[in-house]
């Protein structure tokens, strides 16, 4: 599997131990002439470190690759946060735990290049609320976004970060893409599925966030949860369809749909904490 992250680093040797030692990567090979290092997870996906500004670690990566500067959170999925907790204790390593009830909890440590490793673990819920949350969405777009001017929707919350319209659109095409592999799943239960993962920051520049109406987009984000609760309620067992997939292995249903309106949830909160702060 080629990976989707890579790390740029400054001293390859102590960025290996740290992530070997703390973690348990494991290396899978090593390119010493162009200083690249591959990296096989506990959970089974794959991250290259390399040393320099050189582009030729693109010959080894996934299409849509993710490479953060430091500084920046990047997310493992998967691990057992309370054993890297104990871990963190025991070698006085300064950590932060946020924890969301029914979704997940999320541990951070900062590596030798001050990138923010944020390793999450998923909590649950149950059917019910995984469906109530999903359909609550439907209205909740349209409370966030009551009453709101054009010029309201090119708010931001803090410098630096997407606006209103920005967020409101990604999380709608976050819903699209998450929509593709919920009907394949539905459809075609137990479906080998290949993951075509897509950079956000990348729509948004190339579908021009920025300028764009939002009307289209919020009709047809209700539409497709309106369309997904309907095939939920009338399909047998439809929560327990699932997609196989290379990267992530089995994803239900019900782990879709949980995901997709975690995501949107969180998005809801950054638009309401950005008409809080200009009082909109």
């Amino acid at each position: 599997m080629k990976p989707r992250l890579v790390l740029k680093v400054n001293n390859l040797g102590k960025s290996q131990h740290f992530y070997s030692q703390f973690f348990k990567w494991s290396e899978e090979w090593k390119d010493d002439i162009n200083e690249m290092v591959q990296m096989r997870l506990p959970s089974g996906g794959a991250v290259l470190l390399i040393r320099g500004d050189g582009e030729k670690f693109k010959d080894f990566t996934d299409v849509a690759f993710v490479k953060p500067d430091p500084g920046q959170r990047f997310y493992i999925m998967g691990e057992k946060v309370e054993m890297l907790k104990q871990e963190f204790i025991e070698n006085q390593m300064d950590y932060e735990l946020e924890v969301d009830p029914g979704f997940g909890q999320l541990i951070l440590v900062e590596d030798p290049d001050g990138y923010i490793v944020s390793h999450w673990e998923e909590l649950y819920m149950s059917d019910g609320d995984i469906l109530s949350l999903y359909k609550n969405g439907i209205d909740r777009i349209d409370t966030v976004l009551e009453g709101l001017s054009e010029d309201d929707l090119d708010l931001v919350r803090a410098e630096g970060k997407w606006s209103i319209r920005q967020t409101a659109l990604h999380l709608i095409d976050s819903d699209m893409t998450m929509f593709h592999r919920i009907k394949f799943a539905l459809a075609e239960d137990g479906r080998v599925y290949k993951n075509n993962p897509y950079d956000p920051n990348q729509w948004e520049a190339g579908t021009n966030y920025k300028e764009r109406s939002i009307d289209t987009e919020v009709a047809l984000f209700k539409l497709i949860r309106e369309h997904v609760l309907t095939l939920c309620d009338r399909l047998p067992n439809a929560l327990d369809r699932k997609i196989q997939t290379e990267d992530q292995g089995e994803l239900t249903v019900r782990k879709m749909v949980k995901m997709v309106a975690g995501h949107a949830k969180g998005h809801f909160e950054q638009m309401e904490e950005t008409r809080s702060i200009h009082q909109v």
